[in-house]
């Protein structure tokens, strides 16, 4: 008869502590306290599928029964050992907790511990997805699993230990189980090929730890089928693991990033394309772009270390070095925050091209020193040749109305009234009605009437002569001078600045073609706005920068107005 065949996780399961992958931590503990005889008497193992956390349990029964234990290396050979290998133990017992949930279950486990062991030196209970037992179950679980007989050791496991209750979770000695590094996975699932006498590329071994995710036992199940889809002796490549598999092909996620790099859009999205025939999740073909931009980050930095196959790292490392930190980094940022974007689109496809688009036109080329040299050299040849000028260029022209304001500003503000005395301006007679209507405003301000000189830059005059001022307002902002103190205060002001008394009088004009301070100080602010705008279009610095840089100038601001 033949033998039936033992798939790869079952043949290659660990059966010492030494033979766990990435568990260190764990391993340590047990060991240790199975050195210094500290052997808790319930422990929770918790992490996620096929991290190795019943393998671990059986390990640890093997190491407590063991003829020669409790020790921390079980010899293999004795007659507990083998049969909790083998599984058929009659002193330790596996139990399902999702099909033995109920709380009759658990009484007939607390019935049965009462007894010694028949022969080993612990009765063992393994009790697996132990977070699928009732509440009825857990509370008849409580007090024997706090106050056990001497000879009862309970081994609990679960994937989800947010389900366990405090009071459980406060009675055992929790372990918890991490996912297994990619270089882990890869380095013993290439032992295991050459025990088994398959030849496997390395790119295959780290297709197949990607796909694992983690989960060792994940690792070797797919390792199986493809030792399983493989016809004759030649080497298994990563193009036979993809379609095998039917994972992504990590050529094409490398490629499209290396297109991306050297700024070419139409390689670029010929790996989209590659994607979409090989029928690939564009959700999960944004995390691995994503995820190789980052390592490609992280291989420029020589002090972190990366946890990936030596072959990867060395080619990261080759790549990394072609290109500026700079770029890498924002490249990383692009496709990172594009994840989000690809998992909310309508059309996923279409979003990855965005992405990609966007890193190649948008990513810097160059580290900040070339950017600058680029800009110069540029600067220089939309010059005529002349090397560009540190010198600020000259300031515009002013508009007639800006002239006007600042003409008359400069006036104003040099010929002050003297305290207590008349404004020489506001009180000629013979000057114009505008500039002294500016020297009124001004009084105010002078007087710190802040407030009232900001609303009567509003207003419009209509004459100031003997015994009173009158002004207009298009609209109803004038209503706020009805009020007799402030009233009363601008008068006082005016008075002053006049040489005699004076009434404020308010009119409603809505038709008036005058124009108010305000109006025409906002004209010169726009008019100043568009020359320097215009100024910042022509500068031969700043065209050269909006081509290299791309883009489009908005807005030129003059930093003394911030």
């Amino acid at each position: 008869m033949n033998t039936p065949y033992l798939v790869l996780a079952r043949k290659y399961r660990p059966q010492r502590f030494a033979d766990l992958t990435g568990q260190e931590h764990v391993v340590r503990t047990l060991t240790n306290a199975l050195r210094g005889g500290r052997v808790a008497h319930a422990f929770l193992f918790t992490g996620p599928r096929g991290c190795g956390k019943t393998t671990s349990a059986r390990i640890l029964a093997r190491a407590l029964n063991c003829v020669n234990g409790p020790t921390p290396e079980p010899c293999g050979v004795c007659g507990p050992c083998t049969e909790i290998a083998q599984g058929n133990d009659i002193d330790v017992q596996e139990i399902d907790a999702a099909s033995n949930n109920g709380v009759d279950d658990v009484r007939a486990l607390r019935e049965a511990a009462k007894y010694l062991p028949a022969r080993d030196r612990y009765k063992i209970y393994i009790v697996d997805e132990v977070h699928m037992l009732s509440g009825a179950a857990f509370n008849a679980l409580l007090k024997t699993l706090e106050e056990p007989p001497g000879h009862i050791k309970f081994l609990l496991a679960t994937t989800d230990p947010q389900k366990l209750p405090a009071t459980i979770l406060s009675r055992v000695q929790r372990h918890n189980f991490q996912l297994v590094p990619l270089g882990k996975i890869v380095a013993r699932l290439r032992e295991i090929a050459q025990a088994e006498g398959v030849p496997v590329a390395d790119g295959a071994l780290s297709l197949v730890g990607r796909q694992a995710a983690g989960s060792m036992r994940d690792a070797l199940s797919l390792l199986d089928q493809l030792f399983a889809a493989h016809a004759g002796a030649e080497e298994i490549g990563e193009a036979e693991a993809v379609e095998t598999l039917g994972a992504l092909d990590l050529g094409v996620v490398a490629g499209t990033i290396a297109a991306v790099l050297r700024r070419d859009p139409a390689a670029a999205l010929e790996g989209v394309v590659r994607a979409y025939e090989s029928g690939a999740d564009f959700k999960r073909f944004a995390e691995e772009l994503a995820a190789h931009a980052r390592n490609l980050v992280l291989a420029t930095m020589p002090d972190v270390r990366q946890d990936l196959p030596d072959h990867e790292l060395r080619e990261l490392s080759a790549q990394a070095g072609e290109h500026d930190p700079a770029q890498l980094a924002r490249v990383f940022e692009l496709l990172q925050q594009a994840q989000d974007d690809v998992a909310k689109a309508a059309n996923p496809r279409h979003a990855v091209e965005v992405a990609l688009l966007r890193a190649v036109h948008l990513a810097p080329s160059g580290s900040l020193p070339e950017l600058v040299q680029r800009v110069e050299q540029l600067s220089s040849r939309l010059g005529g040749g002349a090397a560009p000028s540190t010198r600020p260029a000259p300031a515009a022209r002013p508009s007639s109305g800006a002239r006007t304001l600042a003409e008359n500003g400069a006036a104003l503000r040099a010929t002050p009234a003297s305290n207590g005395g008349a404004h020489p301006v506001a009180s000629d007679s013979s000057a114009p009605l505008e500039q002294r209507w500016r020297a009124l405003i001004d009084s105010l301000r002078a007087a710190r009437q802040m407030g009232p000189a900001g609303m009567l830059e509003h207003a419009i005059p209509v004459r100031i002569e003997e015994g009173q001022v009158v002004i207009a307002f298009r609209d109803s902002t004038g209503i706020h001078l009805e009020e007799k103190d402030k009233r009363s205060a601008i008068e006082g002001t005016f008075s002053r600045a006049l040489g005699r008394k004076v009434v404020l009088q308010v009119e409603r004009a809505p038709d008036v073609p005058a124009a108010s301070l305000h109006d025409e100080k906002e004209r010169a602010r726009v008019e100043q706005k568009g020359q320097r705008l215009q100024l910042g279009r022509e500068h031969p610095a700043v065209r050269a920068a909006v081509e290299v840089l791309g883009g489009e100038i908005e807005d030129v601001r003059d930093l003394g107005e911030e």
